[in-house]
């Protein structure tokens, strides 16, 4: 709280106080008892002489008590730099900014002595990574602490300054040897955005005193929650991938410093106790060595003396997977690290009736501060053994690497340099060891060549995320928490291929070379033409839509003579005709060229509309395209991270505006102005049959409705789509009598959860243009199967009759799927429908089907044939 400002009578030479201000005063003289009485509870086993008085509370800094009041985003980082000012333990540094401009900050917490020597510290921590470096003497273990991941698990993000005050002005014995022999970074708010979402909700609704019915609004946070960031991302899930703004910072403070442990704090439902791990060692990775696993024991010890000394409830190794790199508590796995997800049950509000009593806001706070601190007491403690967890561990990766049977990965798409480019980004971002390919070479009929491909060999210490990216999933024996399979180059769609000899290896790759991009060939005198294979091409044509500038598609693939030689341009080459245009000659060269230089993307400049091969640029399969104006339905029932993904991909891939409908909205308005709807997943069965009436009215006059998963079957039950073949047979509920304890395991067995799926894409149909081969990969995370389209031609995915699946899918789910279409065009009326089975965009990395989903919205009047209209 800022000091009460000082008033000087007249005249007089001393200072006075207005009644208003002693008044003041009084309030303040009794916040240090204040004070005192909330240290009595976050930290019960610590005396009140034990803290350094010129260290502020939360308390006293925020000027409420912590536990009756969510604490935004900026009030938190504003006590962080105050902890910053006042102490020589905490430096503080901004890292990034979120999608809505809130500060990514971090906070290091060490003795002073270890601040002064910070970076020869944080170099000598560094060589833990180098398999042939010995284990430094005197190295401080490195701790990270990482809270509200998930905004709307808000008891971790108070927890954050609970802890970060008890570091700061702790000063007893144990504390001063934790700061000795830890660093400490602590990340108070991995989701601000999502964070300020939820605390503005709660502090909006709260009641005095506070309502703890579970039925009242201050509990039950409307669409689209606060779990989330900016796009609708899970950025517990993007560790692996990496899409997200938030994310990457985090991933380079990650590598500086390696942590020895790492602490991700959550919360569950409000039914639930207090979960640590160690997790079933069901849910384990057969890539990592058990001796990780086995330390997640040794920690436990730590948090169960913690939360024994308030008393409170716990349970571990029931639930919560340890198995993909893909979260912050599995990715420290991968890196030698000790990784540990923890869950409070959440009061969702200051208090909430549960079945156990009620559940309050401070108790959660007080069981994460418990579970922080007894993490640095274990990590001290077993000091040792955590850095020599972690030199083994990555002396075994590379161990483990020369011992795999492919030598390296090779990958890289000459049509496709943005996709190369952006998969070789996330590599370097991951510390992965990568060369230029340095002699064209193929590999099981795939021929790459050097300057557009590169190699990563497996014999080095990031072989397990080397793994993780390119090799499918380690085989899951039972469903697990989460996704069961993460293999990101296949999810890319890039052509890669495993090297059993390592091919001819060039420089390794220690940045990103050069974009080339722009016009080849200078002006032309008839065309320009953009290759559709490459992933940023859509970017371009959003940016030429945008300016009135005309575009066509090449529906069939086509030869011409270009300043490179004799050029091949596959299906969906965008062609820009001088003809026709608004613009001058001049003016359009100016505006392809700058709209390709900013997305990364060649062009080609044409002096003929006459090819060396395939169609000429004056065919009538070189079609216009118009101008999209597209709507996404966003409101309450609909799945968040699924219209997220889409929304991402127009917003920051394309910069495309797109309006965002309530589904409230749909049955008043002029659903005309749109040419594509967006109907992710989700719950309609509520829709009124005037909102459906509407929909469908739009659709048979000519709209594009594109739906997926369980939109999908909604739309279909609904009559909104014809076309369609004979729905598949559906499972009849399986009345075959079971125990009652085996409920829960034989659930998970059925369900599906985030699986790769082999696939073959017709990529001659609009709907695929751009994608470089037949055979694909498709995410399942849904049991929804599709119909065929009538029309034999519009069926544009399908599942392979025996397909490759990795992750967990049960016997019945294959059969299933087999066969089973994923992605169908149904002309309906004027308009159509495109179906698909899952989320096209996927968690947002999912490019390889990504581009089916751009197509549908940016090819919307060209999906189905003008003669079957």
């Amino acid at each position: 709280m800022p000091d009460a400002p000082l008033h000087r009578a007249p005249g007089r030479g001393r200072l006075f106080r207005s009644a208003p201000m002693r008044l003041l005063l009084a309030l303040l003289a009794l916040l240090p008892l204040v004070a005192v009485a909330q240290n009595a509870y976050y930290f019960p086993q610590a005396q009140a002489a034990d803290f350094d008085p010129d260290v502020p509370t939360p308390e006293q800094f925020l000027g409420y008590p912590l536990g009756t009041h969510y604490t935004r985003h900026d009030r938190i980082v504003d006590y962080f730099r105050e902890l910053a000012r006042v102490s020589d333990r905490i430096t503080l540094q901004q890292t990034g900014r979120s999608y809505e401009e809130r500060p990514l900050v971090a906070a290091i917490v060490t003795s002073a002595a270890n601040h002064g020597r910070l970076e020869t510290l944080r170099a000598a921590h560094a060589t833990q990574r180098d398999p042939a470096a010995a284990v430094p003497t005197q190295l401080p273990v490195v701790v990270g602490l990482y809270y509200s991941v998930h905004g709307n698990e808000t008891s971790s993000g108070e927890a954050a300054l609970l802890t970060a005050y008890y570091l700061a002005a702790h000063r007893g014995a144990e504390t001063t040897r934790w700061l000795d022999e830890a660093i400490v970074l602590i990340d108070p708010a991995q989701n601000p955005d999502g964070r300020d979402r939820a605390a503005n909700w709660h502090n909006a609704w709260k009641s005095n005193p506070p309502v703890a019915d579970p039925l009242d609004k201050e509990h039950v946070e409307p669409f689209p929650m606060g779990r989330t960031n900016h796009y609708f991302t899970d950025l517990n899930r993007d560790w692996l991938a990496v899409t997200q703004r938030e994310t990457r910072p985090k991933i380079a403070l990650f590598h500086q410093w390696t942590p020895n442990v790492q602490i991700d704090f959550h919360e569950m439902g409000a039914g639930s106790t207090y979960y640590f791990e160690p997790s079933p060692s069901s849910m384990h990775s057969p890539l990592l060595p058990q001796a990780s696993y086995d330390f997640n024991v040794t920690l436990a010890r730590y948090h169960a003396q913690g939360l024994d000394a308030l008393g409170s409830l716990y349970y571990t190794k029931e639930n919560f997977d340890n198995f993909s790199p893909v979260y912050g508590s599995t990715y420290p796995d991968f890196h030698g690290g000790v990784g540990v997800t923890v869950e409070q049950g959440s009061s969702r509000g200051l208090v909430q009736d549960t079945a156990g009593g009620p559940l309050e806001f401070r108790f959660t706070i007080r069981n994460q501060v418990a579970t922080g601190l007894a993490t640095l007491r274990g990590a001290v403690a077993e000091k040792p053994g955590l850095l020599a967890l972690q030199k083994d561990f990555f002396r075994s990766a590379l161990s483990q690497g020369r011992r795999h049977d492919a030598a390296a990965f090779v990958f890289g798409d000459a049509h496709d340099p943005s996709l190369t480019r952006r998969l070789l980004d996330l590599l370097l971002l991951h510390r992965i060891e990568v060369h230029a390919l340095a002699r064209e070479t193929t590999i099981d009929g795939t021929t790459f060549s050097p300057g557009s491909a590169y190699v990563v060999p497996s014999a080095q210490p990031q072989f397990r995320l080397v793994h993780s990216i390119f090799e499918t999933t380690p085989e899951v024996k039972e469903s697990v928490y989460g996704s069961t399979s993460y293999a990101i180059a296949h999810a890319y769609g890039i052509a890669f291929a495993r090297a059993r000899r390592a091919p001819a290896l060039g420089e390794q790759v220690q940045a990103l070379p050069p974009v080339e991009a722009g016009i080849v060939g200078g002006q032309a005198r008839y065309a320009y033409a953009i290759d559709w294979r490459d992933q940023a091409a859509p970017r371009v044509l959003a940016a030429l839509l945008a300016q009135d500038i005309r575009v066509r598609s090449a529906f069939q693939p086509f030869t011409a003579r270009t300043a490179d030689g004799e050029t091949a341009f596959s299906y969906g080459t965008l062609v820009v005709p001088l003809a026709g245009q608004t613009l001058a000659a001049e003016a359009l060269h100016a505006a392809v060229d700058a709209a390709t230089r900013e997305a990364g993307v060649r062009a080609h400049a044409l002096s003929t509309g006459q090819s060396v091969a395939g169609i000429d640029l004056g065919s009538d399969s070189v079609r216009p395209l118009r101008k999209p104006r597209i709507a996404l339905v966003m409101g309450q029932g609909v799945n968040a991270t699924e219209i997220g993904s889409t929304w991402f991909v127009l917003s920051e891939q394309l910069r495309w505006p797109v309006t965002r409908l309530d589904p409230t909205q749909l049955a008043r308005a002029p659903l005309g102005d749109y040419t594509s709807l967006v109907l992710a997943g989700g719950h309609y069965e509520d829709w009124s049959e005037a909102t459906i009436e509407t929909l469908r009215g739009w659709i048979r006059a000519g709209g594009s409705l594109v739906t997926f998963g369980s939109a999908s079957q909604w739309a279909i039950d609904r009559k909104l789509v014809d076309g369609l073949g004979p729905a598949p047979a559906r499972d009849a509920d399986d009345t075959a009598r079971a125990d009652f304890g085996q409920r829960r395991d034989l659930l998970a067995e059925d369900r599906i959860s985030g699986n790769l799926v082999s696939a073959d894409a017709d990529i001659s149909h609009p709907l695929a243009f751009g994608v470089p081969r037949r055979a694909l990969f498709v995410n399942k995370e849904t049991a929804v199967v599709l119909p065929p389209a009538r029309d034999r031609f519009s069926t544009v995915v399908r599942i392979d009759d025996a397909p490759l699946v990795n992750g967990y899918v049960s016997a019945r789910n294959r059969a299933r799927l087999g066969g089973a279409p994923w992605a169908v065009v149904a002309a309906t009326g004027r308009g159509s429908v495109v179906l698909f089975a899952d989320d096209p965009a996927h968690r947002k990395y999912w490019h390889g089907t990504e581009r089916l989903l751009l197509n549908a919205l940016l090819l919307s009047d060209q999906l189905v044939p003008a003669g079957r209209r």
